[in-house]
């Protein structure tokens, strides 16, 4: 379990450094290993006048989005469908979009959705080794989208001892993670 998280520790590290109290926030992949850990950051840091979004294709992850009780709403969508990542975001943001997005998701082509569902002048963080950067950089300029997009690179001073606090922290994060590792 200790591995595992160790794997993906630079996400929550990253996602603590860049969410605001009152911002409103999508970790798309929240239902994954690195993105459950990014949602329960988010949560902690937007606070109770923030906005958790969680983003999933699969039903499964979107249900134990809404178990664990961390997003204001988990989102069934496929972020390499731009559009409809947009128009999803801004439905439950009443066309606001995010003030942050955090892709964590291993999959090709979610650059754009990522990009589009962030607010002018928001941030894009993207964890994922899958993220092609030319096609962010270009996609972005491409739309007018003027966001500022943070590269990931899994490291993060005392990422290690701020990732494993988490488990320390939440019994429920603990038990997911026992559950899938152990």
């Amino acid at each position: 379990m200790a591995l595992a998280i160790l794997d993906v520790a630079g996400a929550p590290a990253q996602t603590a450094r860049l969410v605001r109290p009152g911002d409103t926030v999508v970790v798309v992949g929240g239902g994954g290993k690195s993105g459950t850990l990014c949602v329960y950051e988010a949560r902690k840091r937007a606070g109770p006048a923030g906005c958790v979004i969680g983003v999933s294709p699969f039903a499964t992850d979107c249900q134990r989005m809404r178990e664990l009780g961390w997003v204001d709403h988990a989102v069934q969508v496929d972020a390499t469908d731009a559009v409809a990542m947009m128009e999803a975001i801004a439905k439950v943001t009443a066309g606001h979009l995010a003030d942050v997005v955090i892709n964590c998701v291993n999959i090709r082509n979610t650059e754009m959705g990522s990009i589009l569902a962030t607010r002018d002048r928001g941030k894009v963080y993207f964890f994922s080794m899958a993220t092609s950067f030319t096609a962010a950089a270009l996609g972005a300029e491409g739309v007018g989208k003027d966001v500022d997009m943070i590269v990931g690179n899994g490291y993060a001073r005392d990422h290690a001892v701020y990732a494993l606090a988490l488990l320390r922290e939440s019994p429920k994060l603990r038990q997911l993670f026992e559950a899938w590792y152990v």
